[in-house]
């Protein structure tokens, strides 16, 4: 994982912002997850891509991946943009439970699902599973509800970023550890889930859905 050419993307944008960007992809035990999985071809779509972080891993490691990403805040969507301007990234500013999603390979929806209630999280793992090519993966990442203090930290934290205007949603609807692996069963997927915590506080799991 490059993370050192991945973050220099974002060095055009100021020591702030290529500081950010090292330390989240060097610091999140997502991207060494999810990279490890990644196919080497075809279509990576990320949802709630925010900055890129993922898309920028995906650029350097397979040069051969089509990157797709969508987000509704304009913002961090605009960094992205200015990161990958060389891979020519599809990247539109969409709420994913109305967007029409592309099929694609492989699709990340890492920390998003918790800003909005059980049932749309429920409909959009539909949405996100009907959009996986045969023999596709689907990666999300949240926090679980049932992991004791670091629960509470993590929804205290994900509070105070909403309440700041970091992210945006209806609320943090954190759920216990079982619910999200057993939604994604529900539509057809074999799900593995793997602790995504390692060197932070949080209650992070990633969900490895497979399509047939």
């Amino acid at each position: 994982m490059n993370v050192e050419a991945a973050a220099a993307r974002y060095a055009p944008q100021g020591r702030v912002a290529l500081g950010f960007a090292k330390g989240k992809m060097g610091g999140d035990p997502v991207y060494a997850a999810v990279l490890a999985r990644m196919p080497a071809e075809g279509t990576l779509l990320d949802v709630g891509c925010g900055e890129g972080y993922l898309l920028a891993l995906a650029a350097e490691a397979h040069p051969g991946l089509r990157l797709v990403g969508l987000d509704h805040d304009e913002g961090r969507l605009g960094s992205a943009k200015q990161a990958l301007t060389d891979r020519a990234p599809a990247l539109t500013s969409e709420d994913a439970r109305t967007a029409t999603l592309p099929q694609a390979d492989a699709i990340a929806c890492l920390d998003v699902l918790h800003y909005q209630p059980a049932d749309q999280q429920d409909e959009l793992i539909a949405k996100l599973a009907g959009a996986l090519r045969p023999g596709g993966q689907l990666w999300i990442r949240d926090a679980a509800a049932d992991a004791g203090w670091r629960s509470t930290l993590t929804t205290w934290s994900e509070r105070f970023a909403v309440a700041v205007g970091r992210h945006r949603g209806d609320g943090v609807f954190l759920r216990p550890r079982g619910e999200l692996p057993a939604a994604m069963a529900a539509c057809g997927l074999r799900v593995e889930s793997v602790d995504c915590s390692e060197g932070t506080p949080f209650a992070n799991v990633l969900h490895v859905g497979h399509a047939p």
